[in-house]
């Protein structure tokens, strides 16, 4: 799962450099292989899992770049790639199924599962048992808002694992007009989001019930879509202050650990209305 987003680089590289059709050519023949491998490990069994992850992986960011390659905005193509995505993975884990067990029950066992094994490797460790209890306490925190909002969760990895996918896939692509515009220091999203945040907030933090729940799978989200952004203005000043990339690297991974990681999401949201870039700009040039 981790190396999922990688998957579509190659893709997007393709659409950078040879366009659109030749990207989803690519995403698509890259789809029947993936679900060839697939069936020749595991047998027959449901095909169109592996072919559907596959697809998702790299027909969207393929066809997404390809649009940039004909001249569209960078950035307002990523947050179309990262919503789309959202909608689509949606609409295929609601639908209904023929599985005994819903997303929801088998994230509760596989917390299940897991928890057991953590809280022995720290009986083992002879942790006391104030302790123990507290961290037995947290996972079950965790398992509990992962099975409610196991929706928003999956949103939130779509949307990390599409930037990762988007703009490493430029990357690669350069020196590519298309690619060279598509730079993640560059990445700015939209005022119109943030009150789509705001909102969604409210009625997360007023509401209850069904209405609470389907707040907050869109506002995991939209929280991980500002965490890139904030993120992308880091990565802005880190390449102008840090020459050094191993530097870099360590600053990116220090800022993605809690509660770091809730400073750049913050960071992300008040630059509509800030602008950090310019405003670094300007105090740099004055200096």
């Amino acid at each position: 799962m981790l190396g999922l987003p990688f998957v579509g680089v190659p893709v997007v590289r393709i659409a950078h450099r040879n366009g659109i059709g030749a990207g989803l050519g690519a995403a698509a023949l890259a789809a029947v292989l993936f679900a060839g491998a697939a069936w020749l490990s595991a047998g027959a069994g449901d095909l169109m899992s592996p072919f559907a992850t596959m697809a998702l992986a790299g027909v969207l960011p393929a066809f997404f770049s390809g649009l940039v390659r004909g001249g569209a905005e960078p950035s307002r193509e990523y947050l179309a790639l990262a919503v789309s995505g959202c909608v689509v993975l949606a609409a295929l884990l609601l639908a209904p199924t023929s599985s005994a067990s819903s997303p929801a029950a088998e994230v509760e066992k596989a917390f299940d599962e897991s928890i057991p094994g953590v809280l022995a490797s720290y009986s083992k460790a002879n942790v006391d048992a104030e302790t123990v209890a507290r961290v037995k306490a947290t996972l079950e925190g965790f398992r509990d808002f992962a099975k409610r909002y196991w929706l928003g969760i999956v949103g939130a990895f779509w949307v990390l694992g599409s930037a990762a996918t988007y703009y490493t896939g430029a990357a690669v692509a350069r020196p590519a007009p298309s690619a060279e515009r598509t730079r993640f220091e560059g990445f700015v999203l939209p005022a119109l989001v943030a009150p789509g945040f705001v909102a969604a907030g409210a009625v997360w933090a007023v509401a209850g019930g069904v209405l609470r729940q389907a707040a907050g799978d869109v506002l995991i989200p939209l929280a991980a879509l500002y965490f890139v952004a904030g993120l992308s203005i880091i990565c802005h000043f880190a390449r102008k202050w840090f020459r050094v990339r191993i530097l870099r690297a360590g600053l990116y991974a220090l800022v993605a650990y809690p509660p770091m990681n809730v400073g750049v999401a913050l960071l992300g949201l008040f630059d509509w209305y800030a602008n950090f870039r310019r405003r670094g700009e300007e105090t740099r040039r004055q200096t």
